[in-house]
Formats: C-alpha cells, sequence, structure tokens
C-alpha cells in the first residue's frame, strides 16, 4: 500500500510540462513521477489524430522528395550529372531509412 506522500515544488510551466507528458503517456501524475524516480520503463508517447496527420503528411513530402532525388540519381548513373553520384545515392538512401521507419512509427 502506497501511504507515503512526496511533495514537490514547480512552476507552473514545469506543472504543465509534467502534465503534458503524463497525459501524452497515458499515465497520472504520480505514476509518471514513481517510474521516472525509479528508472521504470515508461509506456511510450500515444498520438492523436493531429500527430497522425502533420506524421502522414511529412511521410508525403519525403515521398516527393525522394522521387526527385531518385531522377537525379537516375541521370548522375546515366551521365548526365557529373560530380555527385555517391552523394546523391546516400542522400537517396537516407530518405527511404527515413520513409521506413515513419511508416513502422505509423503502423
Amino acid at each position: 500500500m502506497r501511504g507515503r506522500i512526496i511533495r514537490i515544488r514547480a512552476s507552473g510551466e514545469e506543472l504543465a510540462k509534467i502534465k503534458d507528458l503524463a497525459n501524452g503517456r497515458g499515465l497520472s501524475i504520480s505514476e509518471m513521477m514513481r517510474r521516472a524516480g525509479l528508472g521504470v520503463r515508461m509506456p511510450s508517447r500515444t498520438l492523436d489524430a493531429t500527430h497522425i496527420i502533420l506524421l502522414t503528411r511529412i511521410l508525403a513530402e519525403l515521398s516527393r522528395m525522394g522521387g526527385n532525388l531518385n531522377q537525379m540519381v537516375r541521370r548522375a548513373n546515366a551521365g548526365k550529372l557529373v560530380g555527385h553520384d555517391a552523394e546523391l545515392t546516400g542522400t537517396l538512401a537516407c530518405i527511404n531509412t527515413l520513409r521506413d521507419r515513419l511508416r513502422e512509427f505509423l503502423a
């Protein structure tokens, strides 16, 4: 049984951040503070509809960027764009990795 009370002082701004963190993880403030103090892993942040919409838009924009970059890589490989082959290929690989991670996150 939890019978002890621990009091802490916090500014209004700090309290607002603590409340946001707790709400985002689906925990009460007490449970979140207890887990943080004891080093217990907290659940990952939950996403609301606004976050999902924003992440979906980011994914769409990354796809457009990747498409444009892919065209540049093809031109470089065909010899029509000289001197940036490796750099373009590396950047395209990074964009593809980021897109894959976002898709996993949204799934």
